[in-house]
């Protein structure tokens, strides 16, 4: 009897001191802005450009998601530049390319001249807040 006990005992502490499994490769991530700007192109506030950050155990996936005035979709780009136009009611973007981040956010609003961006505060507990739903 007290060794089934010692057993028992054992099995509880180590169980209680090993990491939680990651969870499944599909399963839902936190999504949350860490970053915006306004576009301004030809002197003219056009829209804006978000940075969102998907917290993957694996670690943070950043991208940007570029807006016009109105809050619509207009594309989005990776952290290495490369840009996509949303096409509705299309599963899938059109490849832009691979742009600096001015000349590509300009691409997305079809202007000549390379867009200028200007950097919003974003609240502390904005950053926070999970932003995974759609408008």
């Amino acid at each position: 009897m007290p060794r089934t006990i010692t057993i028992a005992a054992t099995l509880l502490l180590v169980g209680c001191g090993s990491a939680p499994p990651p969870p499944p490769p599909y399963a839902p991530r936190a999504v949350v802005e860490v970053g915006r700007w306004q576009v301004w192109i030809a002197g003219a506030q056009v829209g804006s450009v978000v940075q969102f950050e998907i917290r993957d155990p694996s670690g943070p996936l950043p991208f940007y998601r570029v807006l016009d005035l109105q809050g619509r979709w207009l594309g989005h780009a990776t952290m290495q530049g490369r840009f996509s136009r949303r096409v509705p009611f299309r599963d899938g973007e059109q490849d832009l390319g691979v742009w600096p981040m001015a000349r590509g956010v300009a691409q997305l609003f079809a202007a000549d001249v390379p867009a200028e961006l200007r950097p919003v505060a974003v609240e502390a507990d904005a950053r926070r807040a999970d932003v995974g739903r759609q408008r």
